[in-house]
């Protein structure tokens, strides 16, 4: 080989793993927070925020006008950060009640935990929340692939029996061709779960599954104009985008 082509190779080598780790820049891995909170207070809770100690980013669960959150009720909150800043990151829960009581816990950390919101008079000093040991439950768990054509603003996932809101406003919206994973918890000995899956679009287009298991699958969702029958969505991965060269 003389030297011109082993330039060459060498160069082209070089521009091969620049473009590999620049894309591994771009995608890092991230660690997800997983919060399972039940409403003690004794009363409805209008609003329930995590907001990001670091970064100052917010996920407001209550920004939807329809978010309702029961005494007795369930909500599952998911919050992502870079695995590599989780153990540096602590989260603020902050809730307010319907009498307009406001609380708030500052030292939330990246972990899978259950969490009920207390009333005033079970608060131990000045701790709004108590942390549980989790119950033994069935979770379901579905990967959701945005093949509507547009961006989708909002996912819900709703328990059909207790009313229990699973609800992702996304602040810049799931774009077409991409993927989001959500998950539902249930007790164990609870028969029978069924779930509505609802998703709603930029242009306004709703879309309605309401009678979804618990389990593990794959979900597309599709362009509701365009489906045959009521069905919104495919129990399926779809054929991957092709990109242009």
């Amino acid at each position: 080989m003389n030297m011109k082509k082993l330039f060459a190779l060498l160069a082209a080598m070089a521009l091969l793993f620049s473009c590999a780790a620049f894309a591994e820049e771009e995608l890092p891995q991230l660690q997800t927070g997983v919060y399972t909170i039940f409403n003690k207070t004794g009363e409805l809770v209008t609003e329930v925020k995590l907001t990001d100690n670091v970064t100052g980013e917010v996920n407001d669960w209550s920004a939807d006008e329809n978010f309702t959150f029961n005494g007795d009720g369930i909500i599952v909150l998911y919050f992502d950060v870079p695995a590599t800043e989780a153990a540096d990151h602590t989260l603020t829960l902050s809730y307010k009640t319907e009498s307009g009581r406001e609380e708030a816990f500052t030292t939330l950390k990246i972990e899978e935990a259950t969490i009920e919101l207390l009333a005033a008079d079970a608060m131990t000093g000045a701790t709004p929340i108590a942390f549980t040991m989790p119950e033994a439950k069935q979770e379901g768990k579905y990967t959701l692939y945005n093949r509507t054509g547009e961006t989708v603003k909002v996912l819900n996932l709703i328990d059909n029996d207790d009313g229990t809101v699973i609800r992702q406003v996304f602040q810049n919206g799931l774009e077409p061709n991409e993927t989001y994973e959500m998950g539902y918890i249930a007790p164990a000995d609870r028969e029978n779960v069924t779930l509505t899956l609802q998703f709603v679009t930029e242009s306004g287009k709703i879309g309605i599954f309401s009678t979804l298991k618990i389990e593990e699958v794959p979900i597309t969702l599709l362009d509701v104009d365009s489906v045959s029958g009521a069905t919104p969505i495919s129990f399926s991965v779809p054929e991957p985008v092709a990109t242009g060269e």
